[in-house]
C-alpha cells in the first residue's frame, strides 16, 4: 500500500472524491469511518426528524459531528455548505433561510452531489445551487455569501490554508463561518498516519486545535473559537475530538 506521505495533493483529492462517491452509491458497505443513520443519531440529529426525511438523505451521512445547534442561518441569507454530502445539513439550513434565502451545496464527489440534488428535489427545496468543485477553489465571486458552513471538510482537504483563504474571500463583510471538524488535542506520531484510509478516518490530515485556530487567524478570520467539543464515533484516536468552530470575517 502506498504510504500517505507519498500522495500528492491532487492524488488525495481524487481518492477523497472516489471514496465518498462509493459512500453515495453504496452506503451499506463497510468503510473505515462511520456512515449512516445510527451515526446521525449518535451525534444528536433528532430521530423523529430523520423519520420524516427520505432514506437517501441520511444513509450516506459521514460528518465530523453536528453543527446544527450553532449555525445561525437567518431568513433570506445565503449559506454555502462545503462538502454538502447527500444534503442532510442543507435541508435544515433551508428551513432557516426560507424560500427567499440562497443555498449553495459544494462537493468534490459528483455522485454525492447528484444524490443531494435528488434528495432536496424530493423535499421540494428549489432554492439551491450545486457546485462540483474542491473547497480550495470555490467557484463563487468575492463577498457573495453571508455564512459558510461545513461538517468535516477541512480534514479531507490537503491544503487547509487554501480552503480558509477561499472561505474568507467568498464571505461578505461581517459574514461568518460555523462548522464541525475533527481536531487534535496533541500532535499524532507519524506511525498512525500511514495510509490513505487514515486520511478518510480524519486522522491523516487532522490539525492540533490551536494550530487550526492560528491558521484561521493568519488567513483573515476574526476571533476563531471553539463553541463545543466532545467525542463521537468519528473520533477514533484518543487524541482526536469533534469541535464546532466559529469565526467572523475580519
Amino acid at each position: 500500500m502506498k504510504p500517505l506521505c507519498e500522495f500528492s495533493s491532487d492524488e488525495i483529492k481524487t481518492a477523497v472524491a472516489e471514496r465518498y462517491g462509493q459512500v453515495a452509491s453504496n452506503s451499506g458497505q463497510k468503510f473505515s469511518f462511520p456512515v449512516g443513520r445510527a451515526f446521525c443519531e449518535s451525534v444528536g440529529y433528532d430521530p423523529k426528524q430523520l423519520d420524516r426525511l427520505p432514506v437517501g438523505i441520511w444513509e450516506s451521512f459521514t460528518g465530523a459531528g453536528n453543527p446544527q445547534e450553532y449555525v445561525d442561518a437567518k431568513q433570506g441569507e445565503s449559506v454555502l455548505d462545503l462538502g454538502c454530502g447527500a444534503g442532510l445539513d442543507l435541508f435544515f439550513y433551508a428551513q432557516r433561510v426560507g424560500p427567499t434565502g440562497r443555498l449553495l451545496g459544494l462537493d468534490l464527489s459528483m455522485p454525492m452531489l447528484e444524490k443531494a440534488r435528488a434528495n432536496l428535489n424530493l423535499l421540494g427545496i428549489s432554492n439551491v445551487e450545486w457546485l462540483h468543485a474542491p473547497s480550495d477553489a470555490i467557484p463563487l465571486p468575492d463577498e457573495s455569501v453571508d455564512l459558510v458552513t461545513a461538517n468535516g471538510i477541512y480534514n479531507l482537504s490537503p491544503d487547509k490554508d487554501a480552503v480558509m483563504k477561499e472561505v474568507v474571500r467568498v464571505l461578505k463583510p461581517g459574514g461568518r463561518t460555523v462548522f464541525a471538524e475533527i481536531v487534535l488535542k496533541s500532535e499524532l506520531p507519524a506511525e498512525v498516519r500511514k495510509g490513505i484510509d487514515d486520511w478518510f478516518r480524519c486522522i491523516g490530515g487532522a490539525l492540533v486545535e490551536e494550530d487550526f485556530l492560528d491558521r484561521m487567524r493568519d488567513q483573515g478570520f476574526s476571533n476563531p473559537r471553539v463553541l463545543w467539543s466532545g467525542r463521537n464515533a468519528r473520533t477514533g484516536h484518543a487524541a482526536s475530538i469533534s469541535a464546532v468552530i466559529r469565526a467572523e470575517k475580519a
